[in-house]
C-alpha cells in the first residue's frame, strides 16, 4: 500500500529531490567543462603535429621533385 505524506514530508523530500538535482547538474556543468578542455587541449595538439609532420613530409617530396626537375651537370 502507497505511503501518504504530510505537507511538511512532502515539502521536505521536494527539496531534497532539488538538492540533489542542483548538485547533479553542478558536477555535469564541471564534467562538461574537463571533456571540453580536454578536447581543446587534444585539437591543439593535433594540429602542432600536422604542423610538424607536414614540414617533414613535404620536405622530402620538394627534394624529389628538385632532383627530377634540376638537371645535374
Amino acid at each position: 500500500m502507497a505511503r501518504i505524506y504530510t505537507r511538511q514530508e512532502a515539502k521536505r523530500r521536494k527539496v531534497n529531490f532539488q538538492i540533489f538535482a542542483g548538485i547533479y547538474d553542478f558536477l555535469g556543468v564541471v564534467a562538461g567543462i574537463v571533456v571540453i578542455v580536454a578536447c581543446a587541449f587534444l585539437l591543439a595538439a593535433l594540429v602542432n603535429w600536422i604542423a610538424r609532420d607536414g614540414q617533414s613530409s613535404f620536405s622530402s617530396l620538394i627534394e624529389i621533385f628538385n632532383e627530377a626537375i634540376i638537371i645535374p651537370k
